[in-house]
């Protein structure tokens, strides 16, 4: 064990093995460690964070640095680099980790690719890189995420609505080509939950009529359409790194780019960005410590279900959709840049891309072979990546309800043709009844739990309530 009487600084601590202390407090108290071969060092914030992490100190110590011997893609991981920044803000405006981000994408995608704070961002700028604004208008299914419509908006064009196919949940290109007008200047081809949509019919339609190709790859990120990855068949394409995405980061994005003559305005625009302020983030973050620390603990308990009907009642839960977007008004944190310690996030995650999505589509080839209630509607089996295994049903609240006695993670993306259900439809241009398939999808949506880490036997559980289930 190594003990420390005299605690040196966490500066000292990491030139000592090699690092470069500006990665470091020095303000911080090094704990007693029992294993001297760990490599990297981490800052832990408060005791209760170091506890669950397996270390103790004294009560009186606020700080607290963590030598760790492996990066890890698990939310323990996630929690030390945010923490860290707690502490050492200059890692929030490093432009290194963005940038080594840059790098790793492109020699992915092996086309140009800008690195941003989100998804919305990325939109909202590869818009404005096409001179797109007033009266133009952006063609995009619904069933989707207001962080969709919301950035055409901000850029003075309209969003319309496409109708989706009900075995695929993506846009049906005979409803999209039907509301195609002289105004139409992009279409957004969602790739939802990991399924490509239609590729071949989209880049056919728009390359007739000379309308720009922008596939959302915010679901999608590692999947492949006949070889060839998605992201890479339109003029550009956008990737969330946000809450509960393929990466996370719990915020980010970037831009990709196919089309040369996006790339210059596109870099200009980049240019004048700066970084958004911490505060802004911090919502988002303080929600991400109390679901790791407290409330996934007490989730299934009966006291869990009334605090978290009490925070729902708050909107605490609301960190990914400001009340301005609700609305169709622009928050003044988008666009901005990527933050470097959400970056370092997004790095690590990536490494581990093609594990997490195989373990994924493991579980969900599973459920294709084993569900076999005829209440239940499923989806065509797909070669893309399962972010979402979705489950169509009549009557879904009732089955929600008994899911979470049996403590199963169902979820409900998405449970409005524009999500969240909040939102104001007619201040996104939603007209109620335009898209009658995207309604009923968004009316019977279940998603079964298909997290990572879920073994074969959580989803035979799953698998026979969803068998045994009766109205």
């Amino acid at each position: 064990m190594l003990v420390y009487t005299d605690p040196p600084t966490g500066g000292e601590v990491a030139a000592g093995l090699g690092f470069e202390p500006r990665y470091y407090a020095p303000e911080a108290y090094v704990l007693p460690l029992d294993d001297p071969a760990m490599l990297s060092c981490y800052l832990v914030h408060e005791v209760v964070a170091a506890r669950e992490a397996g270390y103790y100190t004294t009560p009186e110590r606020k700080f607290v640095v963590v030598l760790y011997n492996k990066m890890s893609t698990d939310k323990t991981q996630r929690a030390k680099l945010l923490l860290r920044t707690l502490l050492t803000p200059s890692n929030w405006t490093d432009p290194a980790p963005a940038s080594l981000l840059r790098v790793e994408l492109e020699k992915y995608f092996s086309i140009p690719v800008y690195p941003l704070n989100s998804g919305r961002s990325a939109l909202y700028l590869l818009l404005k890189a096409a001179n797109i604004g007033d009266e133009d208008e952006v063609l995009i299914q619904a069933y989707t995420c207001n962080a969709v419509p919301n950035p055409v908006i901000w850029t003075g064009a309209k969003p319309v609505y496409a109708d989706v196919n009900l075995d695929t949940l993506n846009v049906d290109p005979r409803d999209l080509e039907r509301k195609i007008t002289a105004r139409t200047k992009a279409i957004i081809l969602q790739h939802t939950f990991g399924r490509p949509g239609p590729i071949e019919q989209i880049v056919d339609i728009a390359k007739e009529r000379k309308i720009l190709v922008i596939e959302d790859c915010a679901h999608s990120l590692g999947a492949e359409y006949k070889g060839k990855k998605l992201g890479t068949f339109g003029d550009a394409a956008i990737l969330s790194f946000g809450r509960e995405k393929v990466v996370s980061s719990l915020s980010g994005g970037a831009i990709l780019v196919r089309s040369e003559k996006l790339i210059k305005p596109l870099e200009k625009l980049i240019a004048s960005l700066g970084y958004a302020s911490f505060s802004s983030y911090f919502r988002e973050i303080n929600n991400f410590f109390a679901w790791r620390l407290f409330i996934r603990k007490v989730f299934f308990s009966d006291f869990g279900e009334s605090l978290i009907n009490y925070l729902n009642r708050k909107d605490f839960f609301n960190v990914v959709t400001s009340s301005k977007e609700l609305v169709g008004e622009k928050p003044d944190w988008y666009p901005k840049l990527f933050p470097g310690t959400f970056a370092k996030i997004a790095l690590d995650e990536l490494k581990n891309l093609d594990e997490v999505n195989e373990k994924r589509k493991k579980i969900a080839r599973y459920y294709e072979k084993n569900l076999k209630n005829r209440q239940f509607k499923l989806l065509k089996p797909h070669d893309g990546v399962y972010l979402r295994f979705v489950v169509l049903h009549e009557n879904p609240e009732p089955i929600y309800s008994q899911a979470r006695k049996r403590h199963f993670w169902f979820g409900n993306w998405y449970n409005s043709p524009v999500y969240p259900s909040r939102v104001s439809c007619e201040k996104l241009y939603y007209t109620a009844g335009s898209c009658p398939s995207a309604e009923k999808a968004a009316a019977q949506t279940i998603n079964l739990p298909n997290y990572q880490g879920m073994s074969e036997g959580e989803a035979e559980k799953v698998a026979d309530f969803i068998n045994q289930y009766e109205v």
